[in-house]
């Protein structure tokens, strides 16, 4: 078996694999970016903004980014809602923060919906905040609600899948083990007429035959080299020649009232008569 293929890929594919809240700007998690300005850079992107009086309460959103990879979950969807609505389906809450464990954000709820990166070719690449007043996104961003007075928008990009990924990156042909996975199955990947029609074996023939290169490539299914005959139970039915089939008259409706019909009258009398 030779090297699993290398996944090469620039982090402009990368999506975001990761969101969480932190109360302290200085204790974003390793390999997270810390959403710490607008997206114009003018105002702090705080998203609790606490009032001027006492201990100053901070939160600040921060993102991983990664290449997909097999069982990695990649962001999708983003909602925000209010603190006694009910979680849209297939979204989950980031609700305390990842250093302090607090309360994230005050009188609204941030959903998050992921998806494994095998199921999808589009995720969330980038997160921004809009300053106070802005109701307009920047091109290719789509404005989700709003956070403590700041607007919260997201892109999303195309990925690569992962299938795709190792494909581009695989330098063996598919083609190439064909010869060898026929050895492994019970039945040939490409029978020989004579052999897949043949009435006289209850199993399938087992070849060493291997797709021609210069021919087409045949469709494999699991009936492939599989003979087909006759259930021997169903050739007895040509020996039943004496078998009688009844003769069913026909009958018109009038003949139908005739042989069935049914006047009531009992009925009606003992009506009468316990009335």
């Amino acid at each position: 078996m030779g090297s699993s293929p290398s996944v090469k890929m620039t982090t402009e594919d990368w999506p975001i694999t990761a969101v969480v809240v932190v109360a302290d700007i200085g204790k974003c998690p390793a390999g997270y970016t810390t959403i710490d300005r607008t997206y114009d850079r003018t105002e702090e992107a705080d998203l609790w903004r606490d009032g001027l009086f006492g201990r100053r309460v901070t939160r600040y959103l921060c993102v991983q980014r990664a290449a997909p990879t097999q069982g990695r979950e990649v962001l999708v969807d983003v909602s925000i809602i209010n603190e006694r609505d009910p979680v849209p389906a297939g979204f989950t809450v980031v609700d305390t923060t990842e250093d302090t464990r607090e309360k994230a954000i005050k009188k609204k709820v941030l959903c998050v919906r992921w998806m494994n990166a095998s199921l999808t070719t589009s995720a969330l690449s980038e997160l921004i905040f809009l300053g106070k007043g802005t109701r307009r996104p920047p091109n290719g961003y789509t404005m989700v609600g709003d956070l403590n007075n700041l607007m919260l928008c997201y892109k999303m990009s195309q990925i690569k899948s992962i299938s795709s990924i190792v494909h581009q990156n695989s330098s063996d042909s598919p083609l190439d083990n064909i010869g060898n996975m026929n050895n492994d199955l019970p039945y040939a990947i490409n029978p020989r007429r004579e052999d897949a029609y043949s009435q006289g074996s209850s199993a399938p023939a087992r070849h060493n035959n291997t797709l021609d290169r210069q021919g087409s490539i045949l469709t494999v299914t699991p009936l492939s080299g599989v003979p087909w005959q006759l259930n021997p139970r169903l050739q007895s039915l040509n020996n039943l020649n004496n078998v009688h089939i009844p003769e069913i008259r026909y009958k018109s409706i009038m003949d139908i009232e005739n042989q069935y019909s049914y006047c009531f009258d009992v009925e009606r009398t003992a009506r009468t008569n316990n009335g």
